[in-house]
């Protein structure tokens, strides 16, 4: 069963009552919307608050520990850049023994090497020196002929002209 609703009030009065019902159901909304918002508002007023507090805090942590360890990292800079020089110099090494020591072997009696020079980026060497005879310098041509590690050896024929006392100059390829 429903209640019976009776309104005696005049038509004027009914449709002022139903606005002000709706002014005041807007009204009630708004302030419901106004109420959140402001809720919302402070706790990101709060957040921030909280978020400005912990990003201080890291930075003072920061400023610390690289203050703590300056010392450190300026050290480790250090090994870096002396390790970067150690790889340079080493890159360059190349090893002279082995050439030096065919060279050596190749040399026959009689003849003395009186300068050396081993340039392992155009990967020639040049030497000079004297024979005593004309047959200890052909000796050594060939020796030189035969050894692994050089090829393209060029001595002048000038070196030839005389019978003892050869002053020679040889240049080869390093192999």
């Amino acid at each position: 069963m429903y209640p019976l609703r009776l309104n005696l009030l005049n038509k004027k009065k009914q449709e002022k009552n139903l606005h002000t019902a709706q002014f005041k159901f807007v009204q009630s909304l708004f302030q419901m919307i106004l109420i959140g918002i402001s809720i919302a508002a402070m706790t990101l007023l709060f957040s921030q608050n909280l978020l400005e507090k912990y990003f201080t805090n890291i930075a003072q942590n920061t400023v610390v520990v690289s203050s703590n360890y300056t010392s450190a990292t300026k050290e480790i800079s250090d090994i870096n850049n002396l390790t970067k020089q150690v790889v340079d110099i080493q890159s360059k090494y190349h090893i002279v023994t082995p050439t030096i020591i065919s060279l050596a072997s190749s040399t026959p009696p009689g003849i003395i090497l009186t300068s050396l020079n081993i340039d392992y980026k155009n990967k020639t060497i040049k030497f000079s020196g004297t024979a005593e005879t004309r047959q200890n310098f052909l000796d050594f041509q060939e020796a030189l002929n035969k050894n692994e590690n050089l090829s393209n050896i060029n001595s002048p024929v000038s070196d030839l002209t005389k019978k003892e006392n050869i002053a020679f100059n040889i240049d080869a390829k390093i192999k």
